[in-house]
């Protein structure tokens, strides 16, 4: 059983550059990664998250990339001079010095700052050898993110199998006030059909047979049999290492469903206090599934 929400990460180094894999992955119905890569990586986005799909199958994933060069790789900026503009820049200066009668005298550093005489472009080019970093560190920053998913797992699966056992002492409780409950409906239905059929003669096996129908109309004996299949599976779930969020989500739902037609049934006290008990413990159950993955 893994947990949906984990974090890893990771750093790899080589003589040009240093990559850094921070991943985040938290609650999901369905598989949704969200990378944010600096721009010479953006290209390789397909292949990383193929890599992230193969560990995880469902969550909210943010991917952040960080890359660093070294101050000892050679730069890949490069430097463009506008020399067209540069003269012309000179030829107003000149003109204007001309018109206005004084002195003029070019300063390299002054011309320099004007606006776009010198542009630098920036290369996006990869190190030779860069891709092989950027998935290494990728690599290991899912493989830590997936142990932390792992360790978080096992601790949901303690809690799961906590409520479980919580679960299974309500339902015991119910089983056992089963007979308790259908005497005291039979006592009932028969009180009230002989007070309708007052003054009437009442045919007994008549009488019988319609307590019988009204018995099991009330009767909560199959949802308890499917209650207590449905925990049966529940723990072959959450016990097997491929433990899926889905299913245990979907039997989550049964197990309210048979509770929840328990206590519709129910007249007597005590089961609807075990019956409220019960939901309450399969809200918590709920809630822990959210989680797996």
């Amino acid at each position: 059983m893994k947990s949906m929400t984990g974090y890893g990460t990771a750093k790899v180094q080589s003589k040009d550059v240093s990559v850094e894999v921070s991943i985040r992955a938290v609650n999901g119905r369905f598989l949704e990664t969200r990378f944010h890569l600096p721009r010479e990586f953006v290209a390789l986005e397909g292949e990383l998250k193929k890599t992230l799909s193969a560990s995880l199958s469902r969550g909210t994933v943010d991917i952040f990339v960080s890359r660093k060069v070294k101050a000892s790789a050679s730069g890949k900026a490069q430097m463009t001079v506008n020399d067209a503009l540069v003269k012309k820049y000179v030829t107003a200066y000149k003109h204007l010095a001309k018109e206005l009668g004084i002195s003029y005298q070019v300063h390299l550093e002054a011309m320099a700052r004007l606006p776009d005489v010198i542009k630098v472009e920036e290369s996006y080019e990869l190190f030779t050898g860069e891709e092989k970093v950027l998935k290494k560190a990728f690599a290991e920053a899912c493989a830590n993110c997936d142990k932390e998913r792992v360790r978080e797992g096992k601790s949901l699966r303690k809690d799961l199998e906590k409520l479980l056992v919580a679960l299974d002492k309500e339902i015991k409780v119910i089983t056992d006030l089963r007979e308790e409950a259908n005497a005291q409906l039979q006592e009932r239905y028969e009180t009230k059909i002989r007070s309708r059929m007052k003054g009437n003669e009442i045919d007994p096996a008549r009488l019988s047979q319609e307590i019988v129908i009204q018995l099991e109309k009330a009767d909560i004996n199959e949802e308890l049999s499917r209650l207590t299949e449905h925990i049966k599976n529940y723990r072959q779930l959450i016990a097997s290492q491929d433990a899926e969020g889905k299913k245990l989500d979907f039997y989550t739902q049964e197990l309210l469903r048979e509770v929840n037609t328990i206590g519709s049934k129910s007249q007597v006290a005590k089961i609807t206090q075990s019956v409220v008990q019960a939901k309450t413990l399969i809200e918590r159950l709920r809630e822990q599934v959210q989680n797996v993955q």
